[in-house]
């Protein structure tokens, strides 16, 4: 339990109790971590019998994670689909800034609405009216996991599950840097909760949709290298997933972290024109340390993460944005050399 955690936790638990009708979202692209946490927060603020509308966002709820419980609180609205005036409080999860509320429009919050931020990307903009950013947390799951601990609320089988997939998602499966003896606490915890967590991993990492996999076939097989190998990326233009009918929402199966597995490949980046002029962005290196990707990230686009993995999208052509990346990497990383 982080001092941070112990210091804001009766300020949003005050918050949370003053409001009537609450506001929760997923990212774009959501992942275990942003839909873990929102049905986690959702079930608790119910059980405390306050009102709470969580709302799917830019994309449709990922079809491998149906086995999680209460899934279908989540409302399939984006932002530009809701009004905000009929919420006195938002609970910002996993987002390290306002566009990563919504990509479809810029962000004005009323002023009648309250803000709470919660999250663990060292990029965080800290823009709500209550941060509570723990950097060197796992996961927003952990953050979150550690927050209810302080509010001493019970964490029942739904909630523990929902927590328990989304810290095993963000750690890789208890591989990241990020992952401490306090991860692995918390994640014991959650599972003498709820045993069940083999089969929803499993439901997880095995509910492929056919085009992921062509997909993964098409990236794998349009590499470039630069920096003398030692930056490699996937680099896939809209016309190619058009050609072979891909949607968009098959395009998130984690290349990067494939291209990552092989020994000299310092950064690996996957680089998708998901329509035309909007290319999405995923960044991992071996050595974040050396090379803190989340640098890249904020530098391209309107992007963060962490420092060994981020992400970030540019509007921009498909090559014109390949040479955005090409060059803020050689400013950043000059070390590295030559970018051929």
């Amino acid at each position: 339990m982080t001092e941070e955690i112990k210091k804001t936790s009766l300020d949003i638990l005050k918050a949370i109790k003053g409001a009537k009708n609450v506001l929760l979202h997923c990212h774009p692209y959501a992942d275990p971590d942003s839909i873990g946490s929102v049905l986690a927060m959702t079930m608790v603020l119910k059980n405390m019998g306050i009102s709470a509308t969580p709302i799917s966002g830019d994309s449709n709820y990922p079809s491998n994670l149906t086995s999680l419980p209460q899934h279908d609180l989540i409302v399939p609205k984006n932002f530009t689909q809701i009004n905000v005036s009929d919420f006195d409080l938002f609970i910002i999860m996993d987002s390290s800034s306002p566009n990563q509320i919504t990509k479809l429009t810029e962000v004005v919050f009323p002023k009648s609405l309250k803000t709470i931020v919660i999250d663990h990307h060292v990029s965080n903009q800290k823009y709500g009216d209550i941060n509570l950013v723990v950097n060197d947390s796992s996961s927003t799951c952990e953050v979150l996991f550690n927050l209810f601990k302080e509010w001493k609320v019970e964490i029942d089988k739904d909630i523990a599950i929902c927590l328990f997939l989304g810290i095993f998602s963000d750690t890789g499966g208890f591989k990241y840097q990020a992952t401490t003896a306090d991860t692995l606490l918390a994640a014991s915890e959650l599972a003498r909760i709820n045993d069940g967590f083999p089969d929803v991993i499993f439901e997880m990492e095995n509910s492929r949709n056919a085009q992921e996999i062509e997909f993964t076939g098409l990236a794998l097989s349009s590499l470039r290298k630069y920096f003398s190998g030692r930056v490699v990326m996937a680099t896939v233009p809209f016309s190619d997933i058009e050609k072979l009918g891909i949607s968009k929402e098959h395009t998130q199966v984690g290349i990067a972290n494939i291209l990552l597995s092989v020994v000299g490949w310092d950064i690996a980046i996957s680089l998708v024109e998901t329509e035309p002029n909007v290319v999405t962005v995923s960044l991992r290196t071996r050595d974040s340390e050396k090379y803190d990707v989340s640098l890249i990230a904020m530098a391209v686009g309107k992007g963060g993460g962490h420092k060994a993995a981020a992400g970030t999208s540019i509007n921009e052509s498909f090559e014109k944005s390949i040479e955005m990346l090409v060059d803020t990497i050689a400013t950043t990383f000059p070390e590295l050399g030559s970018a051929e």
